[in-house]
């Protein structure tokens, strides 16, 4: 996993090493081997040898580390740079010194390690005491000790010389800032590790709160993009610190390995969002805007690379990048500055001192400046002032918003009293023209009127014919068929029209079967779409002049055949039947059988034959269909009375 992409990481790159080397030279600071840092509270004295190292050896056993003529060198300042290789680390721990038995642990403040494993060699007896591993690629329960910190418990026996040996693995930088310590003491280095970053978090919690209040009450989104970057952040120092992995996600490694590196990315990419808002970037324009606008876009790049193909993200030129952004940004806001934008001249303080803490930090690993707990949590400690400092800026941006508006107020109060001035002069004018505005009000009214009633008239014309369209509406709105009431006026003329020509006349009655568990299973939009389709297939079979085809109520179609006898009705109700039972529709992946049950009569010698009686015959073959088994044509004669009209299943 690329960790490339924290503050510490970018500004360790070619431009700050140069700087570092230079203060190196002028301090007059030289490479000297030197033993881990040893706290005692109890009063016990422990020496500890100077640290040797050597690079490389990956794969290694720890005896090798013991009997193989390695290149062992002096540990020359705190950290070893990059090792893509891993490096070891020995020293020796004399404890003659001590009354009897004691364990000390020995701290590694530097919790970013991919795998620390550590072993203790006794010379004299040529044995080896047990591995300890820990690391952020490991779950907090394999380490020896639950810490943020990676802790070795280390047991010392009097006049008993052991050697300790580390094999490290990371990364990124192998920084180096090591304490031995005794029970006491490493109790009190906890307590003083979680009261130093409960207190940093309780001023990030109070910050954030602030500005979510501010956010509410103004609803300006450069609170909200504030709030988002102060959340990356503090989600930035859990991973970087080790607390995270302590107390948020414990046993999931490849959380930890991805959440340092994402937390770190919207670290950097969240503060553009910000400051573009804040400062009104876009507002200024130029190449500030430009280089703002590009910066965003790589970071997006970014972060999308290490969610989906995180391997990837080494090809991004990431490291050189966070430097050029820094850069950038720095020269970005010192322009608006000059320019005469207020709140970059505190963005810029709030950058700087983040930036200088940074460096004071690094250059305390390098060994330029003493390794204390103020250099070694300098970036958190100029991260939180930061975010006071940049708290502050908001604070004073509602300050000057408020004087702006309070400035509008005043101007907007001076331009009243000139305008209630110009008022006073032109109200002779205005009382002289009243008269005449009056008059010409009273004659503008009465056109008014007469044209409202004009209006009233021809809205009631325009009533009437719509209630004349409505009433000769034709159509059923759904399946574009003819509705009922146009069915009962064709039939009753096609009867009469029967008669008078001797010609037979047939009528269907058909309806969907099983069509409310359609509904009631598919829903009503998948039951309308099922009756557009059967109206469609009916409309196909319902051509010839004279035919008329209408959707009766609900699932239920009748139809109009003119000069077809018994034989020729049934044999079209059948082929519509077949054609009905081909539809399939589709609901998602179910594909559904219609089927439809149809009723036929035909009238062909009754001079006194009424729609009424006619429909009664078509309703009880339907009947005799749906209770035959459905999906088939029943054929019913006319009967002087309705039967079982009415009845359905």
């Amino acid at each position: 996993m690329n960790r490339g992409l924290t503050v510490t990481m970018h500004i360790r790159l070619l431009t700050l090493r140069c700087l570092m080397a230079l203060l190196a030279v002028l301090l007059g600071s030289s490479a000297m081997a030197a033993g881990p840092d040893i706290l005692s509270k109890d009063g016990l004295t422990l020496h500890a040898g100077s640290i040797e190292w050597v690079a490389g050896h990956r794969d290694a056993a720890f005896p090798a580390a013991a009997t193989e003529n390695w290149a062992w060198q002096p540990l020359g300042k705190p950290n070893l740079g990059k090792q893509s290789e891993g490096a070891w680390l020995r020293f020796a721990l004399d404890g003659r010194a001590l009354p009897d038995a004691s364990t000390w642990y020995l701290s590694l403040k530097w919790p970013v390690f991919d795998e620390v494993r550590v072993r203790l060699f006794y010379p004299d007896r040529g044995t080896w005491g047990p591995l300890m591993r820990a690391g952020d690629h490991l779950p907090m329960a394999v380490r020896p000790v639950e810490s943020h910190n990676l802790v070795f418990p280390l047991t010392v026996v009097p006049d008993e010389p052991v050697v300790v040996y580390m094999q490290l693995q990371a990364r990124e930088l192998m920084a180096l800032p090591m304490t031995l310590l005794d029970e006491a003491a490493f109790a009190a280095d906890k307590v003083a590790d979680v009261a130093m970053i409960s207190l940093f978090l309780g001023g990030m919690l109070v910050i954030l709160l602030y500005n979510c209040s501010l956010f509410v009450f103004t609803r300006d989104t450069a609170y909200l993009f504030y709030v988002v970057y102060l959340l990356c952040a503090l989600f930035y120092i859990l991973a970087m610190t080790g607390f995270g992995q302590l107390f948020l996600w414990p046993e999931t490694p490849p959380l930890t390995r991805r959440f340092y590196a994402l937390s770190a990315a919207l670290s950097l990419f969240t503060p553009l969002l910000f400051a573009s808002r804040f400062l009104g970037t876009r507002r200024y324009g130029g190449w500030p805007w430009q280089v703002t606008w590009g910066l965003m876009i790589y970071w997006v790049v970014v972060i999308l690379t290490l969610l989906a193909a995180p391997d990837l993200a080494r090809y991004l030129a990431i490291e050189p990048m966070v430097l050029v952004h820094c850069v950038l940004t720095m020269a970005a806001v010192i322009n608006l500055w000059l320019r005469g934008n207020g709140s970059a001249r505190m963005f810029t303080i709030a950058w700087a001192t983040l930036l200088l803490a940074t460096i004071a930090h690094l250059l305390a690993l390098e060994g330029v400046l003493p390794l204390t707990p103020l250099t070694l949590h300098g970036q958190l400690i100029g991260m939180f002032t930061e975010f006071v400092l940049l708290s502050i800026a908001l604070a004073e941006r509602i300050n000057h918003e408020r004087e702006r508006r309070i400035s509008a107020q005043q101007s907007a109060l001076r331009a009243s009293q000139a305008l209630a001035f110009e008022r006073e002069s032109r109200l002779q004018a205005q009382q002289e023209a009243l008269a005449l505005q009056i008059r010409n009000n009273e004659a503008l009214e009465a056109r008014v009127y007469e044209r409202t009633r004009a209006l009233e008239d021809a809205k009631r014309g325009l009533e009437q014919v719509n209630a004349q369209l409505a009433r000769v509406s034709v159509t059923d709105a759904l399946t574009q068929l003819h509705n009922r009431g146009h069915f009962d006026l064709m039939l009753d003329e096609e009867i009469r029209r029967a008669i008078r020509t001797e010609v037979p006349l047939s009528v269907l009655l058909l309806d969907i079967d099983h069509f409310k568990r359609i509904n009631d299973t598919y829903g009503h939009p998948f039951g309308d779409q099922c009756l557009r389709q059967v109206a469609e297939t009916l409309r196909q079979h319902g051509q010839r002049a004279g035919d008329v085809v209408a959707r009766y109520g609900g699932e239920e179609f009748a139809m109009i055949l003119p000069a077809l006898g018994p034989q020729e009705a049934v044999e079209q109700a059948e082929r519509i039947r077949a054609a009905v039972q081909r539809l399939q529709p589709v609901h998602g992946e179910t594909r559904l059988t219609l089927s439809i049950s149809i009723g036929v009569t035909t009238l062909e010698s009754l001079p006194d034959c009424t729609p009424a009686q006619l429909l009664a015959a078509a309703d009880a073959a339907l009947y005799r269909a749906k209770h035959s088994g459905r999906n088939q044509v029943a054929c019913a004669p006319i009967t002087a009375m309705p039967s079982i009209a009415g009845i359905r299943v």
